[in-house]
């Protein structure tokens, strides 16, 4: 029987999501707590990887079991067994031909921004950027709606196509934060933080406002802005 899970989980302790040597990830806590719970071996296909610090709040993965589990014992045991920043929000039964990854057909990110100097219980959560021009950054940003090259947004992967589109960005301001909402088909590695870096250079006035259009034209990594902190970013929902 094959299974699909809808995670939420705080970053800031691991590693990223997928399992790596010599690192505490996502993947080897959620694997360790299905050993816990059946003295079995399950392992986990996710919908993709996280950065390091980056945050989750419906990360997805599948696992197949054929042990006789109810959904709801599923879900209460995993969370007992799991530590109190990773919680498993949802279990479905899935079709065998169903795959985390390969099913996917869109996602989003959001990445949120404080307008104050952040408290101790904030910092892990949200960046505080000094003088945000938010007018210049949704003038950035209705370049990147489309199909466009993020070859000098994101960190090159061999043989993985960089030719990706993005649906919408979305802002949300309320009177503490800006939070931009990014849906795209699919995303490159470290492609939203890029993004965001650079939107911040352009909302602090230190790049132009078509800094966008010039990248994609250019296709090179050194016009955009410094990747940004891992800690403002969060996987919100994977589309099957």
């Amino acid at each position: 029987m094959r299974y699909l899970a809808i995670v939420e989980y705080d970053g800031t302790n691991y590693s990223g999501f997928q399992s790596q040597k010599n690192a505490n990830t996502i993947q080897d806590a959620i694997e360790k707590a299905f050993r816990l719970m059946t003295q079995t071996e399950v392992k986990i296909y996710g919908s993709g990887r996280t950065d390091k610090g980056v945050h989750a709040i419906g990360q997805t993965f599948h696992f197949d079991s054929d042990l006789n589990i109810d959904i709801e014992t599923w879900e209460k045991a995993l969370n007992k067994r799991l530590p109190g920043d990773i919680r498993i929000k949802k279990i479905i039964k899935k079709k065998n031909s169903f795959h985390a990854r390969h099913s996917a057909k869109s996602k989003i990110y959001k990445y949120i921004i404080s307008k104050r100097e952040l408290s101790a219980f904030e910092y892990n959560h949200m960046v505080y950027i000094e003088k945000f021009d938010l007018s210049l950054a949704k003038l950035a940003c209705e370049d990147l709606v489309g199909t466009h090259d993020f070859i000098g947004l994101s960190q090159y992967v061999l043989n993985k196509p960089t030719i990706k589109t993005i649906y919408s960005v979305n802002i949300k301001e309320t009177k503490d934060k800006i939070t931009f909402f990014f849906h795209g088909n699919a995303f490159l590695k470290y492609m939203v933080r890029s993004i965001m870096g650079t939107l911040i250079e352009i909302a602090t006035k230190r790049k132009p406002v078509n800094q966008f259009n010039i990248i994609f034209e250019q296709k090179l990594r050194s016009l955009a802005g410094k990747t940004a902190s891992p800690k403002g970013l969060y996987l919100v929902k994977v589309f099957y």
